[in-house]
């Protein structure tokens, strides 16, 4: 397995920081030793598609389709780089508490229609109104839509509640595509954007057709003739796809899905280290998560090198119950927590169950969470906590898994770690799960989102990984590398470490 340190290297060559950028229209192409050649098409394998309207979507096989016929204004790269999309500038002020975008001018809507500031404004209002239903607006929560306003035809204003100094990279949350200014919904009846590909045929639970958009901004883009996006139920129906040639390309797979995938002929894997990984929540609020010993005997009984192995075969990077990863540039140096039973025995003591205690942990079915929490429940077994195993499908599990006592939530990769602090330990969040208030915590948060400094940064990183290693309103064991098998006639699909599909420059031998 590469080590932590080297994949880190690796991915820190070339790092973007968040802040003015400038854009000439096109972006360097993948795969620059090949000319790339037009025409064909692509069938991409993805999971069902449940709600095809851009505000409240949450499925990878909806946020996929959309992605193509919608844009951002901005893209996040794997190596946090920023890629001008529909704003070509950005620059803060206040702080960081304010932010100006300029945007690309002559960029048309597939209706024929011009983007301009109003469509920019009316899609921010859209994702942040409290009762839209926007996994967005839990996201950028310091953001109301009042506050968002154009400066002209071409530039808009956002005025935060907050300082916030990655706020580039929260335009790119999968909710955040740009649509006409008038969009009221019905996105499969209605589907305009800027992208690259119109989508022409809509299958609900079934697939969805997308073709070339000729008037697309950034000619000669795209190279695809068209995209097929089918949609299956479960990952081994998309290794079957693949293994027959049904498929030429995942949308995303965990390692146990896709190990036989490895040993094929004809397909390669695009890998990449993400911050994707698992967070066991623990109620703080209820017993007998509300006593902090209780928490870090969990921590001390989870085995983390061995879940690695044999959940993801070693492909991932080691984690320390925080969720600043190692992709990130600020670098956390504090004592790795191991395994330790005899001492996760004695603080259950200490806590007042010296015999241990029953309790349900909830999983939702995805990916390796089902047999990770087969783990958990025996490495808790040794010290003492009956688990009763609650394997759920992903629907009933995201209905209450912020409300369940203990819990284990696949949060997918985002580009800057405030994204995750902000939105699954700051106080009164959304997405606490663990109901964890700690104000000290809130107070660097605020200093860490405002702070342009990258050496007084990495500090107040560093002290906020060690508050929640210390306090443990959530075990996080592993960052896991993200997979996307691809036939190798597919070239220049890159991966994604949130599992976002970027086709602009995709082509076929």
């Amino acid at each position: 397995m590469e080590s932590v340190d080297r994949r880190r290297r690796r991915l820190m060559q070339g790092l973007g920081v968040a802040g003015a950028a400038t854009a000439t229209g096109t972006w360097p192409m993948f795969g620059q030793a090949q000319t790339p050649s037009r025409g064909g098409m692509v069938r991409i394998a993805a999971p069902i598609a449940d709600n095809l309207e851009p505000v409240t979507m949450t499925g990878s096989g909806t946020i996929a389709i959309v992605q193509q016929v919608a844009e951002y204004l901005v893209w996040a790269e794997d190596d946090l780089s920023l890629r001008p999309v529909l704003a070509t500038e950005w620059y803060p002020e206040d702080n960081a508490r304010i932010w100006h975008f300029k945007l690309r001018e002559g960029v048309m809507f597939q209706d024929g229609r011009e983007m301009t500031s109003a469509d920019v404004v009316a899609s921010f209002q859209r994702m942040v109104e409290p009762d839209s239903g926007s996994s967005g607006a839990a996201q950028l929560d310091f953001l109301k839509p009042d506050n968002v306003t154009a400066e002209g035809r071409y530039a808009v204003r956002f005025e935060l509640d907050r300082p916030v100094g990655a706020f580039p990279y929260y335009t790119h949350v999968y909710n955040a595509v740009i649509l006409p200014a008038d969009y009221s919904g019905d996105f499969a009846n209605n589907p305009v954007g800027t992208g690259p590909f119109r989508l022409v045929d809509y299958r609900p639970q079934e697939g969805a057709r997308l073709e070339r958009n000729p008037d697309y901004w950034d000619n000669p883009l795209p190279y695809l003739d068209a995209v097929e996006l089918d949609f299956y139920d479960g990952s081994q129906p998309q290794v079957l796809a693949m293994q027959g040639g049904e498929a030429d390309a995942m949308l995303s797979a965990g390692y146990i899905d896709i190990r036989p995938l490895f040993e094929a002929d004809d397909i390669r894997m695009v890998a990449q280290p993400t911050s994707t990984h698992a967070q066991v929540t623990m109620r703080t609020d209820q017993k007998p998560f509300d006593d902090v010993r209780v928490r870090q005997a969990v921590a001390l009984a989870v085995d983390r090198p061995r879940a690695i192995e044999v959940l993801l075969g070693g492909n991932a990077s080691m984690g320390n119950d925080h969720p600043l990863a190692p992709i990130y540039p600020s670098e956390v140096n504090i004592t790795q927590r191991e395994r330790d039973l005899n001492r996760a025995r004695s603080l259950l003591t200490d806590a007042g169950y010296p015999n241990g205690f029953p309790i349900d942990l909830h999983v939702g079915r995805l990916a390796e969470l089902s047999q990770y929490g087969e783990m958990l429940q025996q490495m808790l077994a040794e010290i003492g906590i009956e688990v009763d195993l609650k394997i759920e499908p992903l629907n009933v599990y995201y209905d209450h898994w912020t409300e369940v006592t203990f819990g284990v939530t696949d949060w997918a990769s985002r580009a800057t770690p405030g994204q995750f602090l902000n939105a699954a330990f700051r106080g009164g969040a959304d997405w606490n799960a663990p109901k964890w208030a700690n104000d000290r915590f809130d107070d660097v948060l605020d200093q860490f989102e405002s702070e342009a400094d990258e050496g007084r940064r990495a500090a107040l990183g560093e002290e906020l990984a060690s508050i929640l290693n210390e306090e443990v309103p959530a075990v996080i064991s592993y960052f896991k590398d993200g997979f996307r098998p691809v036939n190798k006639r597919v070239r220049d699909l890159p991966g994604n470490m949130s599992n976002f599909l970027d086709l602009t420059h995709t082509w076929v031998t």
